[in-house]
């Protein structure tokens, strides 16, 4: 009994050196690594009061346990290469998570679909927009100094000898056990956000869901639907909306001649692109199942074209990133599909939504007799400044100084630069609704999300990200107008009155679907009616 005591102590013992040994051999390496990857989450955790960065502190520990394996079983040269491989690695993605501290009170989120999603819809543009917008020489150079710091202390911890008991061992397992379950756990809650889930299932070819639905139609028919999709665009940037800069102009004139309606109390569904497309242009949000996956659900396009619409969509933003996206999917499906923004290829490509006038009036010249026409911008989307021609630059960031005095000169000329993509925007849409005035049209314009430009804080400008009630408020925060053209109010009397009697309905975006079906006579689909649903009901 004693010698099967003994051996089973030792045992355990051999056993607990061997799983700590990564942490154990090169103390200092491990600590530096852990250092790199995980004290950005540690501070969100002590300081910002966030629960979040637990599972990314605990993620980053059994991170480092995982990389450092390798360095115990590797041969000196080797090993070398590879530490030195590791800590580059590591110090990237430190820059990373100090650089969204910096920017954000965040660090690099987790792992999820939506995230990956994102990034594989990203393309080297919008990539490279981003950097340029908001890495600034100031926010450089305190990276390198924290940076500087990390190491001046890696140079010191070399220096010490550690000396590990059986007791410091102990408090290793116990930390990776630690982190192993919480990590495990949040997995689970997004085990099905991999590349291949997402790649391969998540963004099918629509064409093979075609539902091919039951449309019944009554009235007479509008012989052009437009709908415009804006993007970043916040209503508190608008002069349509008391904003004190005159950002709107042209449209305050429509609005003034009594053809354009504007809408006061309307929010986005989502606050990203992606997810907030999926709810304009489908019944996926309203279906409220787990059972049912977003591409199994009704489009509006198929509805459209059921309804004998000729369905187009015109965009300037680009039809995939990384990957195909979502977005891409949707065009897919329609009877004619037009990217600007895949007419030009390499980073040097700036289109301007100016480029979607002529594709529009085009399309207004073939022989179908009734249109369904989707035009997606690009907006107000970060990287403002390359948002428009420089005749509109008109704002500028000493405009900003009385009003936005608490604001550095840098971020005072960020947002002039957003005010200044709003106003091209103003001149774009107006344009376009124009395009309409001797047609028997409705133009909708709304944005896919709005844009928090240091509103809610100054240190925040964005909308992909939801760090707090005030802030998601004013991302959700959207402009929608109605413009209708001369023989539209002539033919459609009814339809316009309703329209003028809706401008204070509150409304959310994933509804949207059913007022464009509204607008179109659909009476029912597959025997349901929807009219209930619609902004104009």
């Amino acid at each position: 009994m004693k010698f099967t005591l003994l051996t089973c102590k030792n045992i355990v013992i051999n056993a607990l050196h061997f799983i700590a040994k990564p942490v154990t051999c090169q103390p200092a390496f491990f600590a530096l690594l852990f250092l790199l990857l995980g004290v950005p989450d540690i501070y969100s955790l002590l300081v910002l009061h966030s629960l979040l960065p637990l599972f990314k502190t605990s993620f980053a520990f059994l991170s480092c346990y995982i990389l450092a394996l390798p360095v115990v079983f590797l041969p000196e040269r080797p090993r070398r290469f590879y530490k030195t491989a590791l800590l580059v690695f590591a110090g990237f993605f430190f820059f990373v998570d100090i650089y969204l501290l910096l920017l954000y009170n965040e660090t690099f989120g987790t792992i999820t679909k939506d995230a990956i999603a994102a990034v594989l819809a990203t393309n080297p543009d919008e990539t490279v927009e981003y950097i340029d917008t908001y890495f600034t020489i100031d926010n450089l150079l305190i990276l390198s100094a924290i940076f500087s710091v990390v190491f001046v202390l890696f140079y010191y911890l070399r220096k010490l000898r550690f000396k590990w008991n059986y007791i410091g061992r102990c408090v290793v397992l116990i930390f990776l056990l630690f982190s192993a379950s919480i990590s495990l756990r949040q997995f689970y809650k997004v085990k099905d956000s991999n590349l291949y889930y997402l790649i391969a299932k998540e963004c099918p070819d629509l064409r093979e869901y075609r539902q091919n639905p039951s449309v019944i139609c009554a009235g007479e028919r509008v012989g052009n639907i437009v709908l415009i999709i804006g993007e970043s665009f916040s209503k508190f940037h608008s002069s349509l909306y008391g904003y004190e800069k005159e950002t709107n102009p042209l449209l305050e004139k429509l609005e003034s001649d009594s053809v354009l309606f504007v809408y006061e109390n309307i929010t986005s569904a989502c606050v990203t692109t992606i997810p907030a497309m999926k709810s304009i242009m489908m019944s996926y949000i309203d279906s409220k199942s787990d059972s049912i996956a977003w591409y199994e659900c009704l489009t509006l396009i198929e509805v459209m074209q059921r309804s004998g619409l000729k369905v187009s969509w015109f965009s300037n933003q680009s039809k995939t990133g990384f990957y195909e996206n979502e977005v891409g999917r949707f065009a897919d499906l329609c009877d004619e599909q037009v990217f600007v923004g895949d007419k030009h290829s390499g980073l040097s490509r700036n289109n301007k939504d100016e480029e979607l006038i002529p594709l529009v009036e085009e399309c207004l010249s073939d022989s179908a007799q009734s249109k369904f026409i989707v035009v997606q911008m690009m907006g107000s989307h970060a990287g403002y400044s390359q948002r428009y021609p420089s005749i509109f630059s008109i704002f500028k960031a000493g405009d900003y100084d009385n009003s936005h005095s608490c604001l550095s000169s840098g971020k005072r000329q960020m947002l002039a630069e957003y005010d200044n993509s709003v106003l091209y925007n103003d001149s774009v849409v107006y344009e376009l609704m124009r395009l309409f005035d001797n047609k028997d049209a409705i133009v909708v314009y709304l944005s896919d999300h709005g844009e928090d430009v240091f509103r809610s804080s100054d240190d925040i400008c964005t909308h992909a990200t939801e760090f707090d009630d005030r802030h998601k408020f004013v991302v959700k925060q959207i402009p929608l107008m109605v413009y209708t053209s001369p023989l539209f109010r002539e033919k459609h009397p009814e339809l316009q009155q309703r329209i003028e009697t809706s401008v204070n309905r509150p409304y959310r975006t994933d509804s949207i679907m059913y007022t464009i079906m509204d607008v179109a006579g659909v009476e029912s689909v597959n025997g349901i009616s929807y009219k209930h649903k619609s902004l104009f009901k």
